[in-house]
């Protein structure tokens, strides 16, 4: 029976891909006049937000120099403008969830740096038991799920990761966690075929047959 849904956040619970490329791209090009390409910054995607702007700056994650700060000062002036909410029905989605007695908890590629200020402007902050964030130097995403698990002392089949990229399904299933491919971001056709090609145990385009996958599960 399933216990616990933990959602991805980029592409999962808001529209922020656009959001995180192009913070990026304007912290990068105004801090060296070269603005990187919408590919290089994708690239580095997995990585979290220390480990993006380090590869993009040629520095360590872990210099004392890097300018994470500029970068959220960038993010957050932009947020308003490319992802100023959540996809819409997601608060709802959250609710049902929660009131059918399901644990609700993040894990992000992000870090607290950009994860929280986008959780408070969507007004999510309240929901989740815990966010857990990711490394700047791989995608720990596996990591976090199984520290979670340990966490919490939840069978991993009770536990549903719900992601929108291929990563999230090899991450889940390192894990050993169920996991659904959340297609419902504008972008997700670029990524249908591979997400489909890893099998994950539902591929869902809306909230209503996320639900319906839950209920399922849950009636196992």
């Amino acid at each position: 029976m399933l216990r616990a849904v933990i959602f991805d956040m980029d592409g999962t619970l808001g529209d922020t891909l656009f959001l995180c490329v192009e913070s990026y791209r304007r912290c990068v090009g105004e801090l060296t006049g070269r603005t990187p390409e919408t590919a290089e910054v994708e690239a580095l995607f997995g990585v979290s937000d220390r480990g993006v702007l380090g590869g993009l700056l040629g520095m360590s994650p872990d210099d004392p120099k890097l300018p994470i700060e500029k970068f959220v000062e960038v993010y957050e002036e932009l947020h308003e403008k490319y992802a100023p909410h959540p996809f819409a029905g997601v608060k709802e989605l959250l609710g049902r969830l929660a009131n059918a007695g399901l644990r609700l908890a993040v894990v992000t590629g992000k870090e607290s740096y950009t994860a929280l200020p986008t959780l408070r402007r969507f007004g999510l902050h309240d929901r989740f038991e815990m966010c857990l964030f990711g490394d700047p130097y791989c995608n720990a995403k596996a990591q976090r799920l199984q520290e979670y698990v340990q966490r919490t002392g939840l069978d991993p089949q009770t536990i549903l990761y719900v992601g929108d990229m291929p990563t999230d399904i090899q991450q889940a299933r390192q894990a050993g966690v169920r996991v659904a491919c959340a297609a419902w971001a504008p972008d997700a056709p670029r990524y249908e075929a591979t997400c489909r090609a890893l099998e994950p145990d539902a591929y869902v385009k809306t909230f209503e047959e996320l639900e319906t996958v839950v209920n399922g599960m849950q009636s196992l």
